[in-house]
């Protein structure tokens, strides 16, 4: 079954004031999330949070969380990799 992805004010404020060609590339790979976590994506649990994921795409990240019961994904942040995790 899949996933229903959704981003948050400041996620989508951000992947808006990208560059395109990470623009495309990023929002390819939200659009995968839909199959979380069958995707072939590079994703990783965020150490000490529940839920808590992160989606590598190139020098960016989002931070995402995942609501099982519902069938979620909720994309909370998106920014540089050297910015994201502050």
């Amino acid at each position: 079954m899949k996933y229903k992805v959704f981003l948050n004010k400041g996620a989508k404020k951000s992947l808006a004031g990208m560059e395109i060609g990470h623009r495309s590339l990023m929002s390819e790979r939200l659009k995968g999330l839909e199959n979380f976590p069958d995707a072939h994506l590079d994703t990783v649990k965020i150490a000490g949070e529940d839920n808590t994921f992160r989606l590598r795409s190139g020098d960016y990240r989002a931070l995402f969380r995942v609501y099982e019961r519902e069938r979620l994904v909720v994309v909370t942040k998106i920014d540089h990799r050297s910015r994201v995790y502050k």
